[in-house]
């Protein structure tokens, strides 16, 4: 997307500042007056040649991330393999298996030449016997030795082999009982040999002869198995589990190539076209839908937005900064009144205005009555110092929302608007709770009155085409967009929204730590408050 005006300034330890000239309509309403807004991009220590990373390193940490995020899919679909290979292991039935051994002997060995001519003829004839032990033949046999009915089944029940560079003739038999098992192994050596005997002995025209040099000795009876080889639970469950962590990676890969929902901070950046100044994490403290002084991990992530939104341009800090979301309830309020907690808390002469006339709420953050305040201030029906409320810091003053009115377009738009944050700014930053971009238009129309706008994004729950449709938004009213915050962020996800990849073990160490040293504070200062009593009763 072109911006008119945008020019590189320069670069200074990881952070891109930009100047821009958006027109701005000045008070008297006659035309535009020029006016620069500074924008700064947080670069990556990558892009600067401050850290190279393998690709293969990448990619490898981007894995870990899916599995990480993804670990209840993982575990659900392996439970669900397992469960469904031990169900198919248990309608198997059950298969024991025995091998019985012959050896194939061929010719004499009266001398060394002998000898190892019948070797070779053996391993020959040995090859050639293979079919023989699933003929119909041998399975007749079979039958007439154990004594039975009939010969169906015994063909598929065995199985032969040549152990390689040997005579060694092997028989497998398989059967439901290990008793069986043996015992079919041993008749299907004997009638092989039986076979090849009566086959050995026949000669061209079809008479048998008396004898022949080819013989299969049986040499190892087969032993009663102890283990049956089907089915085989413990493969399968092992099996069930690969298959059911592949599917539940296959399936978290898929989820996050269609997640369209911003969740890092390169994301939003990428999207917004300006730098992320700030990444709050989730905390109750923020949930409780009043202000609170103490946020934990929170309030560092609150001041680190503070000193970021100072360092937008050292030269012309903005004054006035309107605060929006794309959607209701991605927490834009919340920023906005903490935000203005934390500037006043600094020492800056602060302003809080509540340009939310559809579902103001800054009333309730700060548990003030807002009856009176911006739609009475607009329309003359209030003085301005009387409006004013006094927040809960001497620094911090609140213009909250006042009557709803009919009309909250034309309010914020108008020249009373435009005036009354350009004399607020002269002598205070002035931050302004606006409604949701996407939803009506005033915070395209109060950006334009004032230096520029923090876009507010909640982790998971905004849609990148959303955040594209805000950048676009601004473009078109000529409003500057001074960065993007990245809120509610779940603590087990703050290395990856701020880096991309799974580093979220060292933010939640570090805010435990932070916690656990402010209650050892606080134990101390109470353990010293009772101490002094003592000394003093």
């Amino acid at each position: 997307m072109h911006r008119l005006g945008d020019m590189p300034c320069r670069l200074s330890g990881g952070v891109r500042w930009t100047r821009r000239r958006p027109g701005v309509r000045d008070a008297s309403g006659a035309g535009h007056r020029p006016k620069f807004t500074y924008h700064v991009t947080w670069l990556s220590p990558a892009s600067l040649g401050l850290v190279t990373r393998r690709k293969a390193d990448v990619e490898f940490l981007d894995y870990w991330q899916v599995a990480r995020r993804n670990w209840r899919l993982l575990v659900s679909s392996m439970l669900v393999a397992v469960c469904a290979a031990a169900v198919y292991s248990l309608t198997q039935p059950t298969v024991y298996s025995a091998t019985s051994t012959a050896y194939v002997v061929a010719g004499t060995s009266e001398s060394t030449g002998d000898a190892l001519a019948g070797s070779a003829l053996a391993k020959e004839k040995a090859a050639t016997y293979l079919p023989l032990v699933s003929s119909q033949q041998v399975a007749m046999r079979i039958a007439e030795d154990l004594g039975l009915t009939s010969t169906q089944g015994i063909a598929g029940s065995l199985t032969a082999s040549v152990v390689k560079e040997s005579v060694l003739f092997q028989v497998t038999a398989t059967s439901s009982t290990a008793q069986s098992a043996s015992r079919l192994a041993q008749a299907a050596v004997r009638a092989t040999a039986a076979e090849v005997q009566a086959l050995e002995t026949i000669n061209p025209t079809g008479d048998a002869t008396a004898t022949t040099v080819i013989r299969v000795v049986p040499v190892q009876q087969a032993a009663t198995p102890a283990v049956r080889v089907s089915p085989t639970v413990k493969r399968n469950l092992v099996i069930g589990t690969l298959l059911g962590l592949s599917l539940g990676f296959v399936i978290a890969l898929i989820r996050r190539a269609m997640d369209r929902r911003v969740r890092m901070s390169t994301e939003a950046e990428e999207l917004a076209g300006v730098g992320t100044l700030g990444i709050i994490p989730s905390a109750p403290e923020l949930a409780t839908g009043k202000l609170s002084p103490h946020l934990g991990p929170a309030a560092e992530a609150m001041r680190l937005l503070r000193t970021n939104i100072r360092f937008v341009s050292v030269d012309h800090p903005p004054r006035s900064i309107v605060v929006t979301s794309a959607n209701p309830d991605e927490g834009k309020s919340t920023i906005a009144a903490h935000l203005a907690f934390m500037l006043a808390a600094s020492g800056q002469p602060t302003i809080l205005i509540d340009a939310d006339l559809r579902r103001p709420s800054q009333a309730e953050l700060f548990d003030v009555d807002g009856a009176v305040g911006l739609t009475q201030v607009l329309a003359r029906a209030v003085p301005l110092m009387d409006a004013l409320v006094t927040g809960p810091h001497p620094n911090l003053e609140l213009l909250l929302a006042g009557r709803i009115p009919p009309n909250p377009s034309e309010l914020v738009g108008s020249e009373r608007m435009h005036s009354l944050i350009a004399e607020l700014s002269t002598t205070h930053i002035v931050i302004i709770d606006a409604p949701p971009l996407l939803a009506v238009t005033d915070a395209g129309l109060l950006t334009v009155a004032s230096d520029g706008a923090l876009l507010v994004i909640k982790s998971g729950s905004t849609f990148k085409e959303q955040v594209a449709l805000c950048r676009d938004t601004f473009d078109r009213v000529g409003g500057g967009l001074l960065g993007t915050v990245l809120n509610l962020v779940p603590k087990k996800d703050l290395g990856s929204a701020v880096y991309g990849y799974g580093y979220a073990s060292h933010p939640n160490h570090y805010y435990s730590s932070h916690d656990s040293r402010r209650d050892d504070d606080s134990r101390d200062r109470r353990s010293s408050a009772t101490r002094e009593l003592s000394k003093g009763v």
